[in-house]
């Protein structure tokens, strides 16, 4: 369901989409910039009226899933935050890379993962509601589907799993989203670290919003590629 509005004398749409999959974890930094934002001086009172200001900044990219769907966003210092990916219309016709946005509702400061009740576009003038993600139909799933891939790069950042509170994936600087195997182990997750030069194989998809894989294999500093498995603590 989605509502839309017209503020009187502001001509700003405002759009509310029922989404949901509350957040209540973490996010790898580009930057690391862990002071909590206040509402500004600037803020209007309708976006008083929304909650407490988590975060600021500028749209770096969409978060996707290994299947390409479209399931949240990344800012450009690190700052994440999640939505069901049934709300992947709606979240992409609100948002493009390089509009400047407010986030209101709970900030984990130090992994840069907001808990988001409510985004505010201020390029556009529209603003997105998160509340439940059962309110939204499932995606049609005969159109995802995934194929063999491989990437390389530098890890840039981490991406944190927004209700396990671990890490769950990381950005290249191929513009690659890598996914761990759910069954990773917790201390292979957290072996890499930001600027390691990595190899990754595995199953992936590549569209208009970005390209995203889940690992089967890595590789170190161009090294042989690693299977991963459950019991793997660490790429050589």
């Amino acid at each position: 369901m989605v509502t839309m509005r017209m503020l009187n004398g502001r001509g700003m749409v405002i759009v509310g989409a029922v989404i949901g999959w509350f957040l209540s974890s973490p996010a790898g930094p580009l930057l690391a910039r862990a002071t909590e934002l206040t509402l500004s001086a600037e803020a209007t009172p309708h976006e008083q009226r929304q909650g407490t200001l988590a975060a600021q900044g500028t749209v770096d990219r969409f978060i996707l899933d290994p299947r390409g769907e479209v399931e949240g966003l990344l800012l450009t210092d690190g700052t994440h935050l999640y939505v069901t990916s049934r709300a992947e219309d709606q979240l992409v016709s609100a948002f493009k890379p390089g509009d400047l946005v407010r986030v209101y509702g709970r900030l984990s400061a130090e992994e840069r993962l907001v808990q988001a009740d409510v985004v505010a576009n201020m390029s556009t003038g529209t603003t997105f509601t998160v509340p439940m993600r059962l309110d939204l139909p499932m995606q049609e799933q005969h159109r995802l589907s995934m194929t063999e891939m491989s990437a390389a790069g530098t890890v840039r950042a981490f991406l944190y799993h927004p209700l396990k509170k671990i890490i769950h994936g990381m950005l290249l600087s191929d513009e690659t989203q890598v996914r761990f195997p759910p069954d990773a182990s917790q201390k292979l997750r957290r072996s890499f670290h930001i600027g390691d030069k990595l190899t990754v194989r595995g199953n992936g998809t590549t569209n208009r919003y970005g390209r995203a894989v889940e690992a089967l294999a890595i590789g170190r500093n161009s090294g042989s590629l690693v299977p991963l498995d459950a019991s793997l603590q660490n790429v050589p």
